[in-house]
């Protein structure tokens, strides 16, 4: 297990944003980086592909799974980034992912912390949309940063 000090940045990302890792976490930087999500392949992917990243198994879709880590985050240092990939076209998944924002968004908003998202195009997509317009910035700078990537769907 890799020590951690208290006050060090987190950046959590769900398994699907495994790919996403060489351009949203760069290399040395002063960071430790968690990879979560229920796929043991993947996370058995990413401690090959991030060395020194820390793999939870956690079932972002489960809120005792959700809170459990949450709680394990907390404990680590200061919630930096959060980075997540899903299936626009999936509607569970987009609920999902609306569900793990709400649910680190004190620890973001503490932290300064920013989101990241990289979501394929499908129906689904629209209901995370809306649900990001609430939690845009504002000029008092109460919320929390949002980055919405649109990937295209594996049919285009």
């Amino acid at each position: 297990m890799v020590e951690i000090k208290a006050t060090q940045a987190v950046i959590l990302m769900n398994d699907a944003a495994l790919p996403l890792a060489p351009g949203l976490v760069a290399p040395g930087l002063d960071a430790q980086i968690v990879v979560a999500g229920p796929s043991m392949l993947r996370l058995a992917l990413a401690e090959a592909a991030l060395p020194g990243a820390q793999v939870i198994c956690a079932d972002f879709g489960q809120s005792a799974s959700l809170a459990a880590l949450e709680e394990k985050l907390r404990r680590m240092g200061r919630l930096d980034r959060l980075v997540l990939a899903g299936d626009g076209a999936d509607a569970a998944t987009m609920f999902t992912l609306m569900r793990t924002i709400v649910t680190f968004l004190p620890a973001l908003r503490r932290g300064g912390g920013s989101v990241h998202l990289t979501v394929s195009r499908g129906e689904a997509l629209d209901s995370l949309r809306l649900f990001l317009r609430r939690v845009q910035p504002t000029p008092d700078g109460y919320r929390v940063p949002v980055t919405l990537v649109e990937a295209p769907a594996a049919e285009d």
